[in-house]
């Protein structure tokens, strides 16, 4: 009898190894296919002189980007609503860069109100505007319906950016040359676009709530590269599968396990930074735009988020929706 319990523990103890060092192939496989880090932003580019406006600079893939940039010498603007992170990462940004034009200013995406108040006083007070990086979003939160009659989702990472870059473009165009950076997401590959989903979102999962969002932003920056003046160019981003404070709507037991699995197979803040700074500050991509981006490479979204058709109404009902 004992022998046999060896014998088993034996078997149950190669099983488990075998289990293990599977889950190492596997894990190691998936890392190169999915996430590998390859899209490393080299330019060395200084940016005196230059102003860069990142929404969400106060956390995350935004914080990293807008520590790299103040490290060229930029002269940096977070928006975002969280008033206190966003003290507390301007202090960090200024001390990590020694750059004391680091700056931090209320904004919230989720009302139409806050983000025409806040272009407003920022043309007043700031003479130029070089680079507009359109990074704050939400994840798959519950539905709800903002001040505007929209979905606070769609309202937070698409109608809102659009806003807020609409009224800010004679900004960038008085600055030229200029850049528009889009965050969206691998997502977008997962849905299509119903006009009716801008305002409401409704009988879908929050997933794919999340990924209309992504497909809109995709779409616009599309439409908007087509009517921008030469010198002022727009392009969009997948930034890659990355451990932020995104995912903090979810269960403390369950986002355990997601970060697990993300710190395994996806990227870090700094690593996901990297395309948003490469379209902020490669000298190669003075004249592109209209791009979707992973890895600092320019690559195709889905056949959906190439129709310059779709993107043209999703353009023309924008601007209905926020009555501009």
């Amino acid at each position: 009898m004992l022998s046999f319990l060896l014998h088993l523990s034996n078997i149950l103890a190669t099983v488990l190894v075998g289990l293990i060092v599977t889950f190492v192939i596997l894990v190691v496989v998936l890392r190169i296919t999915l996430e590998p880090v390859k899209g490393v932003c080299k330019c060395k580019k200084e940016l005196q002189g230059k102003t860069v406006l990142i929404t969400g600079g106060n956390s995350g893939i935004g914080l990293e980007t807008a520590k790299d940039l103040a490290r060229r010498g930029a002269r940096v603007i977070i928006a975002s609503r969280n008033v206190e992170k966003s003290k507390d990462a301007v202090k960090y940004i200024r001390e990590t860069t020694g750059n004391n034009k680091v700056e931090y200013r209320y904004l919230n995406l989720g009302n139409n109100y806050s983000v025409v108040k806040f272009a407003e006083d920022f043309k007043k007070e700031f003479d130029r505007l070089d680079i507009l990086v359109n990074n704050a979003g939400c994840g798959v939160i519950k539905r709800k319906t903002t001040e505007d009659g929209i979905d606070l989702l769609m309202q937070v990472n698409y109608v809102g950016p659009f806003l807020l870059t609409h009224l800010l473009l004679d900004k960038l165009i008085a600055s030229k040359p200029s850049r528009i950076v889009n965050v969206s997401s691998l997502a977008h590959r997962l849905t299509k676009l119903n006009f009716e989903d801008l305002r409401k979102c409704e009988s879908i999962s929050n997933l794919i709530r999340y990924s209309k969002t992504k497909l809109c932003d995709v779409l616009w920056t599309r439409a908007l590269a087509k009517k921008l003046p030469h010198g002022v160019t727009a392009n969009v981003l997948h930034p890659g599968f990355v451990k932020t404070n995104i995912f903090e709507f979810l269960h403390p037991y369950l986002k355990k396990v997601l970060f697990l699995v993300i710190d395994l197979l996806f990227k870090t803040p700094v690593e996901g930074a990297q395309t948003i700074i490469h379209l902020c500050v490669s000298p190669n991509l003075d004249n592109a735009t209209g791009g979707y981006y992973m890895d600092c490479k320019r690559i195709e979204p889905s056949k959906i988020a190439q129709n310059d058709d779709l993107a043209e109404e999703l353009w023309n009902k924008t601007l209905e929706l926020i009555k501009q």
